[in-house]
């Protein structure tokens, strides 16, 4: 099919010369390009990449660039996007900036630094507490403040660590800890091990343990100023719709994390982000939705101390509206706009998803119309496309009150919508058990007191900013839209032992209530588990050091 010449050409370029399947490589920023040629060429894509691509015995950038350009810009062919992609990473953002990359999950995919592994508790090299300090925050009226208070709760963290080590370690010594480090699938003592390898890994399985415990422990008092890293893989047209959404955002965070971006991405796939730009049309309806909440005066709730999780009763509300005189298809119908209505004030209000649904059901036509038109906005293109309340309509959704903690480790999952209100210190505050028995609770509702003051002083200047001032443990009100199978992913992911034990009983509370809905759809659910596992990382923790055993027998055998 090809010359020697042309398959040495090609061979810098793809797997394969002969294979009908074949992988690209050595293309970087250019492969879209070539890509994007099939609907177009007679030929396939190595054809084209002779044909149309290397000049000279190389790729030719500028032709690609060319080509991407009168597609993108010419044609319009947004699809096109998606044949390209780039790695790019955020490191020291801020919690609450790094919920602003990874909400977009369509296009990309997240690997983000986990407080369950790493300890809070040393300094940067300037000696400083690893959190976010934007002008915007230190050069406020409040900066001082500000910083007072999150150095507080680095402190009261970095203080408590070495404690808290010695607590764990007395509820659970190493000589009554058993582990199944050999992987015969029976649990041993450390007095029952007697190769070196195995007592040295023994150890290591208690060592991490421990230090996991500790951190799912301590990282209620992070901040979510905190920094965070996030490393992300993404097309194209992922990566437009998350540099235009973030440059878009209210938080100069965002803003600046957004300019850096696209300068980086500018140079691995620069006419992929070239449109990436703000968008006026979701930041006039934001803006208008918030105004248009607050006269609305929907009732605040009062704060709480422990999660809460509700299955929304869509068939209820629909026996309601039958029992008041209407049709079942008309009862139907307006459970369904109630509902998404309710959604389109959910983001901007501070109630639960069931006290807005009843609010909405007591508004006039005119008034739920009001709503329905201002969250809608002012379309010029379809490109301006309305926020996630018109996702409205999983069969389950869930209206939760959950720790921070919680919820970044649930708002990951792709299939599902999702919506959440502002972090606020107003919902409530979970404090651990463990700090309690330690008889710490003094110093962590001082974090929680001075939390509290540095929120309500920000607030009053500006809410977004405000939300820095928030706490891992503080309670987060969000809601998640799910189907069958996303609910059967989520939940039996969730409840495996080696997860947070937070998030496990969220797992298990979800599907206790689901259960209760529907019995067979739950029943489905065969791996959900509902067991308690306090040591959440033991088992996991020996089963990889089994397999780094079994890695490094395997190189030590093919060394000799």
């Amino acid at each position: 099919m090809f010359t020697e010449e042309e398959k040495k050409l090609l061979s810098k370029y793809v797997t394969s010369t002969d294979a009908n399947v074949f992988a690209v490589k050595g293309m970087e920023g250019m492969v879209g390009a070539a890509y994007a040629r099939y609907s177009r060429a007679k030929g396939g894509f190595r054809e084209t990449l002779l044909k149309e691509f290397i000049r000279e015995g190389v790729v030719d950038s500028g032709h690609a660039n060319e080509l991407i350009e009168r597609i993108l810009i010419a044609y319009g062919d947004d699809s096109v996007g998606e044949l390209e992609g780039a790695h790019i990473s955020f490191e020291n953002i801020s919690w609450i900036a790094e919920k602003s990359v990874v909400d977009h999950r369509i296009g990309g995919a997240f690997i983000v630094q986990s407080t369950r592994y790493v300890l809070y508790d040393e300094k940067t090299v300037e000696g400083n507490w690893r959190y976010y300090r934007g002008p915007e925050l230190l050069d406020a009226p409040f900066g001082k403040e500000y910083m007072e208070t999150m150095d507080f709760c680095f402190e009261t963290y970095a203080s408590l660590v070495e404690p808290l080590k010695v607590y764990l370690e007395q509820q659970k010594p190493i000589s009554v800890a058993e582990y199944d480090i050999n992987g015969d699938g029976v649990k041993e003592l450390l007095k029952d091990l007697t190769d070196e390898r195995q007592i040295k890994d023994f150890t290591r399985t208690y060592n991490f343990d421990l230090r996991a415990k500790a951190c799912d422990i301590l990282r209620y008092l992070l901040p979510l100023s905190a920094f965070a890293n996030v490393g992300v893989f993404g097309n194209g047209r992922f990566f437009q719709n998350l540099v235009s959404c973030m440059l878009t955002s209210d938080l100069p965070e965002d803003n600046a994390l957004a300019k850096g971006a696209e300068s980086a991405l500018g140079q691995i796939i620069p006419m992929y982000v070239r449109r990436a730009k703000r968008s006026d049309y979701i930041a006039e309806v934001r803006l208008a939705m918030r105004e248009l909440v607050k006269s609305l005066n929907i009732p605040k709730e009062q704060e709480r101390s422990e999660p809460e999780y509700a299955l929304v009763d869509t068939a209820g509300l629909v026996e309601k509206l039958v029992s008041n005189g209407k049709s079942v298809r008309e009862s139907m119908a307006e459970a369904r706009n109630v509902q998404t209505i309710a959604a389109m004030l959910y983001p901007y209000a501070s109630s639960s998803l069931e006290r807005l649904v009843e609010f909405v059901l007591e508004l006039d036509v005119a008034t739920r119309a009001k709503i329905q038109q201002t969250y809608v906005g002012n379309r010029v293109t379809r490109r301006d496309r309305p926020g996630r309340a018109l996702e409205d309509g999983y069969p389950h959704t869930f209206d939760m009150l959950t720790d921070f903690g919680v919820y970044k480790d649930l708002q990951r999952h792709r299939m599902s919508t999702q919506q959440r209100q502002l972090f606020t210190v107003r919902h409530g505050f979970f404090i651990p058990e463990e700090l309690v028995a330690l008889g710490k609770r003094a110093e962590v509702e001082e974090c929680v007191r001075r939390s509290k003051e540095l929120f309500e002083t920000i607030e009053k200047h500006n809410p977004e900013l405000a939300q820095y001032a928030v706490l891992h443990g503080h309670l987060v009100r969000w809601t998640i839209g799910l189907n069958d199978r996303s609910a059967m992913h989520m939940f039996e992911l969730r409840s495996t032992p080696q997860g947070h034990p937070h998030y496990r009983k969220a797992a298990q509370v979800m599907h206790k209530l689901l259960e209760k809905e529907n019995g067979w759809r739950a029943g489905a659910m065969q791996f959900v588990d509902h067991n308690d596992y306090y040591w959440s990382r033991a088992d996991s923790e020996a089963k990889q050091r089994v397999k780094e055993a079994s890695l490094e027998n395997k190189l030590e055998h093919e060394s000799n």
